[in-house]
């Protein structure tokens, strides 16, 4: 007798209960056999259904429906068309055989055979079904697996694939807030130059007129550095609590205007705030309208649209939108995914043949970045391009008032710049004021001196310079050995001390390159207060 370690269930149709009854007695000893039967061969299915078995018999001669169209019916419902099916007969024609194999029978027997031999029968298929049922069950899963491993795979992808962007483009706002700083420095450097030289030949009028010229240049420079330094997140903000609906719509005439004989809609929510720069806010949407005015044609349109909004991908049913969405949707030329890839990047234009900076995107990118939001691209060859910015959402806000300075008698200036040409106009001009002037070349000279108590009203310093000590470090000396002393920083690297600096924040900031009657007039303010 064949091992049995898994139960056999039999289900018999036959006609005549005397043959069940026959079955039952053959089966009886078997305790891992279940034998199941039903005499209307109208119910075969229906009973399959329920009983589940791993083996069924039928009769092939049966008055009401012959056991071949049992069999056929059977094999056509594909929730028990893999089952087994032993023939029943005592017909031992080959040609019935046949039949009923071609019915869809697996096996035939005489009836009856011994015992032994119909439970070796109902044993082998019954394995031989589950075994099966196994092996599709197996394949079924290692599809599953495969195809999980396959999403989790693209998802990897995709995920390695934003890292490396966001690397990039981390690396290069680095590279080009570098680049601003120096380029801000030499800025500076010529800039002063040729105001000391407008003064020495004010009464020269064509040598004014060029130096004028000259520093139109510098002017038009020192905005390009200002711009990478906007996507390098580098630009000084001065955030406040903004309507952003209501500031749009204040805007729509600069917009059309910018947008020129395109059509606009505007589709604004009320009372939306978010703590953002009006002014750069403003620049930043002004530049991206001018860059889907320039992609559209005659027919183009421009949608603006203000609402609260989940970042995408992280939309929760029970949380309210945390962000303000303001979107631009354009039906322009659309952008392929190789242009959309390296849109943000600082001095990439999609304007093939025109005369572009490549920066609009890029501004936009730095200084949603640096509001605390995200940015979003959108576009399809041939239907247009949607440019979505993300702010946090805000309910209030509030600017508290700077520190009020003590009260200092002022005399004596102490320049700390490392950049020599651009010390020696600083120094030159605020000596022509009257005032002492000393100078240190790197911050180790400039501590040394502060810690000295020299009698110094104010330190005028870089932030950044070579060696160990920056102008914050300056900052906190003064705090311990000149504490009435006052104090002006001034970089070409706007931001570079980090936007939590307290110390940056309580005091004076000259951007690079600065006009000399700005830093006049903010040395003569600061040794006139009290």
């Amino acid at each position: 007798m064949l091992t049995k370690t898994i139960e056999t269930r039999v289900l018999l149709i036959d006609d005549h209960r005397i043959n069940a009854d026959l079955v039952g007695g053959m089966l009886a000893d078997e305790t891992g056999i279940v034998l199941e039967y039903q005499q209307d061969p109208s119910r075969a299915l229906e009973t399959a259904l329920a009983f589940a078995p791993t083996v069924m018999m039928v009769d092939l001669h049966m008055p009401l429906i012959d056991g071949l169209e049992v069999i056929r019916t059977l094999k056509q419902d594909p929730r028990v068309a893999e089952l087994p099916i032993i023939m029943l007969s005592s017909n031992t024609s080959p040609r019935v055989k046949a039949s009923g194999f071609e019915a869809g029978a697996i096996d035939y027997l005489v009836k009856w055979p011994d015992s032994v031999e119909l439970t070796a029968r109902l044993l082998a298929h019954s394995r031989a079904y589950r075994a099966t049922r196994e092996r599709d069950r197996a394949l079924e899963a290692l599809r599953a697996s495969q195809a999980e491993l396959f999403a989790r795979t693209h998802e990897l992808a995709r995920t390695q694939a934003s890292l490396h962007e966001a690397e990039k483009m981390e690396a290069i706002g680095q590279l080009t807030s570098g680049v601003a700083h120096d380029f801000n420095n030499v800025l500076q450097l010529i800039n002063g130059h040729l105001q000391l030289l407008r003064v020495a030949h004010r009464a020269d009028e064509r040598t004014v007129k060029r130096l004028e010229a000259a520093s139109e240049g510098v002017r038009r420079g020192a905005q390009l550095a200002s711009q990478m330094l906007a996507f390098a997140r580098r630009q000084p903000l001065a955030p406040l609590a903004l309507d952003v609906g209501r500031h749009l719509r204040s805007m729509e005439g600069t917009i059309r205007q910018t947008l020129g004989g395109h059509a606009l809609t505007l589709s604004l929510g009320d009372g939306l705030q978010a703590c953002v720069d009006p002014a750069q806010f403003e620049k930043t949407v002004l530049h991206l309208v001018q860059n889907a005015a320039e992609a559209m044609d005659k027919d183009g349109w421009l949608e603006v649209t203000a609402d609260a909004a989940h970042l995408p991908g992280h939309a929760q049913a029970d949380e309210a939108p945390g962000y303000l969405r303001v979107r631009l949707t354009d039906n322009g030329p659309g952008m392929d995914e190789e242009v959309q890839r390296r849109a943000f990047e600082p001095f990439f234009s999609t304007k093939a043949g025109r005369r572009s900076a490549g920066l609009g995107l890029s501004l936009a990118f730095g200084f949603v970045r640096q509001s605390g939001g995200q940015i979003e691209l959108a576009s399809v060859v041939g239907s247009g391009t949607a440019v979505s910015m993300y702010f946090p959402l805000l309910q209030a806000a509030e600017v508290e008032p700077a520190p009020a300075a003590a009260p200092v008698s002022v005399r004596t200036v102490l320049v700390v710049e490392d950049e020599a040409p651009v010390r020696q106009v600083s120094v030159e001009v605020l000596r022509k004021l009257g005032l002492c002037v000393l100078e240190a070349a790197d911050g180790e000279t400039a501590l040394g001196m502060i810690r000295q108590r020299l009698p110094i009203d104010l330190v005028f310093t870089d932030l950044v310079m070579p060696g160990e000590v920056r102008g914050q470090d300056l900052a906190a000396a003064m705090a311990d050995y000149l504490p009435q002393a006052k104090l002006l920083f001034a970089s070409g690297y706007p931001g570079e001390g980090g936007a939590d600096d307290e110390i940056l924040e309580r005091n004076h900031l000259l951007r690079k390159p600065y006009r000399l009657e700005e830093m006049t007039r903010l040395v003569q303010q600061l040794l006139a207060e009290e």
